[in-house]
């Protein structure tokens, strides 16, 4: 964990913040709807995605694989039907959409080096399909097929990169403390690049990665969750919000 993990969260000036969400749209939709109700109707929340999901239309023949592999929730929206095929996720949100989806959930890790682990573990009969978008990290399908797992990987969708809008840049014409959940250190880079100023800005970060990116940029107050996951993003954020200590 960062060594400023808590920097900038200990006082009134970071009593309400604005709320910055830069994820694609789906997901920005799906994480201000989980947000407590008093933070809703009280702080100003701007959504301005920064990674624009473009589906690549390829079509998907599940015909020679004995199961998938899902790193993401967009991948899981483009994929076909699960008919109860096994699923192998990573995190409780991709493995949710997937369950409802009709796949059948073998295994959830956090991440993926903990998915590999699993699988190595496990060594489910192959092959392997990876449905992923086209920017992926830790090369899952040759790590797995080196272990014995023969697995493919397929490109469902690209991850174009967005502008901040117009809304969100009049958030950096202020002083006032502007609060940004990062959940990869690729959104991460492009809110670093698009951003006009860093002093006012606080970054939750899912991952060391996250936050290291965003300490070698300038930003000083950031704080990386317990558990890489939606849910401690969302607790963090909410605890923020509400003037709540995170100690």
């Amino acid at each position: 964990m960062a060594n400023n993990a808590n920097a900038g969260y200990d006082g009134e000036a970071m009593t309400r913040p604005s709320l910055l969400i830069t994820r694609p749209l789906a997901s920005a939709t799906r994480f201000v709807g989980r947000l407590a109700e008093d933070i809703q109707q009280s702080v100003t929340i701007i959504v301005s995605p920064l990674l624009e999901i473009v589906p690549t239309g390829a079509q998907v023949d599940l015909s020679p694989y004995a199961g998938v592999v899902f790193t993401s929730s967009n991948a899981v929206a483009l994929a076909p039907n699960g008919n109860q095929r096994p699923a192998y996720c990573v995190g409780n949100m991709t493995a949710e959409r997937a369950k409802a989806a009709g796949w059948t959930i073998a295994a959830t890790e956090q991440n993926a080096e903990n998915l590999i682990a699993e699988l190595a573990r496990t060594l489910p009969i192959g092959p392997l399909l990876h449905l992923a978008g086209r920017h992926r990290r830790g090369d899952i399908a040759a790590r797995l097929t080196g272990l014995g797992i023969k697995t493919d990987v397929q490109t469902l969708y690209d991850q174009n990169p967005v502008d901040l809008s117009a809304q969100a840049l009049a958030l950096f014409e202020g002083e006032g403390r502007i609060l940004v959940p990062l959940f990869s250190p690729r959104s991460a880079a492009h809110f670093i690049e698009r951003a006009p100023k860093l002093h006012n800005v606080s970054v939750v970060a899912i991952s060391d990665a996250v936050a290291d990116c965003c300490q070698m940029a300038g930003i000083e107050s950031v704080m990386v969750v317990a558990e890489p996951t939606g849910k401690e993003m969302l607790c963090a954020v909410e605890k923020i919000l509400q003037g709540t200590s995170l100690a």
